[in-house]
């Protein structure tokens, strides 16, 4: 299943209650919102150099290979630097699109009401 989004696309390959897969392609200087998800956990492979990757109140610069384990209701973001940058998502959960909580998007999408994070 391909999903279109503003920044880019995301490709799922397996989805289920107990894990899914999907390929996060991002486009040059785009960005995925500020968001969380409150009935799964995510891990993310980052396939890539050229990516900035939010968790919480961090911020990292990750290369190619790099792993990183987002726990339930932990907001988190990703951005291309500059080149088209992709990631593999692994979540482990309930996924669904109306599990997506966001805090700030750059494209207008609708925001949660409470913004502390």
């Amino acid at each position: 299943m391909k999903l279109e989004k503003p920044w880019g696309e995301v490709r799922v390959y397996t989805m289920n209650q107990t894990s899914t897969v999907k390929l996060i392609t991002l486009e040059p200087h785009q960005e995925t919102s500020i968001h969380y998800h409150q009935l799964r956990d995510d891990m993310w492979v980052i396939l890539d150099d050229g990516l900035e990757v939010r968790i919480g109140d961090r911020v990292y610069r990750p290369r190619a290979g790099d792993e990183f384990v987002i726990p339930a209701e932990q907001s988190h973001q990703i951005r291309s630097l500059g080149s088209r940058g992709k990631v593999l998502e692994i979540d482990f959960g309930f996924t669904s699109e109306d599990d997506t909580h966001r805090l700030a998007d750059r494209y207008g999408r609708d925001l949660e009401d409470d913004l502390d994070f």
